[in-house]
């Protein structure tokens, strides 16, 4: 691997981190969230991942993509309510205004996943996360994503931290990364990878036996369906406890594209907004 990823000062500004993330389609943030944040959330995580077993489609293609010594848990609010602050982050959010709002009038939170990757797992294939979407609506849509793989422990060269291709959302439809295009994103716990969803990645292996923690969480145009179905995953008395932001995020606001060419609205509740489920 010769390729690197651009590692930027936990006090980056937004503007670094697009000039960053415009240009290589993937940028690391050192100390992207509190030491005292991350022990919060790792504490409280902790007895869902003890808990977690894992899930079998049947497909190979599908179980052999999410692992067969990889642990993987949504409704991450739910089990940890201390996620509902990453979530709102101001810097992120301002991230997700700048890529996203171009093609929608709104965006939504797309999916949380806690992602434990154990000893002997081998690595991921590569993929872009807009390839959750059909390809045909994808054509000349632009980018759908943006992903963000915050390191909840260290992520080290074998115990299986993410592969990029630096530059490949600029490429031609069709290239696959070579050896020579191939970055690891080597960084230390609370560090944070802002991807975009062109980017090409994948999960690293893990040859120390040393678990590799990520908590990966993605927004998406709000005009698409989510990966994560928030609507299941989370209580609705866990959702009414959040902070307004976050409800909006999770889908329970009206998606009001009117005053936008060839869009309309979505997500009605009683022909009126879900918010209501929330107002006394």
């Amino acid at each position: 691997m010769v390729a690197e990823v651009r590692v930027l000062p936990g006090d980056a500004g937004v503007a670094d981190i697009i000039g960053a993330v415009d240009a290589d389609g993937v940028a690391i943030v050192a100390d992207f969230v509190a030491t005292d944040w991350l022990e919060r959330f790792n504490a409280e995580i902790q007895p869902a991942v003890d808990r977690a077993k894992r899930y079998v489609f049947g497909n190979d293609a599908i179980d052999g993509f999410l692992g067969d010594r990889t642990i993987r848990l949504h409704g991450l609010v739910a089990k940890a309510p201390s996620f509902a602050e990453l979530m709102i982050d101001e810097r992120l959010l301002a991230l997700m205004d700048r890529y996203l709002l171009p093609r929608c009038s709104s965006y939504l939170f797309s999916a949380g996943e806690l992602i434990e990757i154990a000893g002997g797992e081998t690595a991921q294939s590569f993929h872009i996360d807009d390839g959750s979407w059909p390809v045909w609506p994808r054509a000349g849509a632009g980018l759908l994503q943006m992903n963000v793989m915050l390191a909840g422990t260290d992520f080290t060269a074998t115990n299986g931290a993410t592969l990029v291709a630096p530059g490949s959302h600029l490429w031609e439809d069709g290239r696959e990364p070579e050896q020579r295009d191939i970055a690891q994103a080597v960084m230390p716990a609370g560090s944070a990878a802002v991807i975009r969803g062109d980017c090409a990645h994948a999960g690293g292996a893990n040859t120390d036996g040393v678990g590799r923690r990520a908590i990966s969480f993605s927004y998406c145009l709000g005009w698409l369906r989510t990966v994560e179905n928030s609507y299941l995953n989370l209580p609705l008395e866990v959702v009414a406890r959040l902070p307004v932001r976050a409800r909006e995020l999770l889908g329970y606001e009206i998606y009001d594209g009117s005053g936008r060419e060839d869009s309309g609205v979505l997500g009605y509740y009683e022909m009126g907004s879900p918010r209501a489920l929330f107002e006394a």
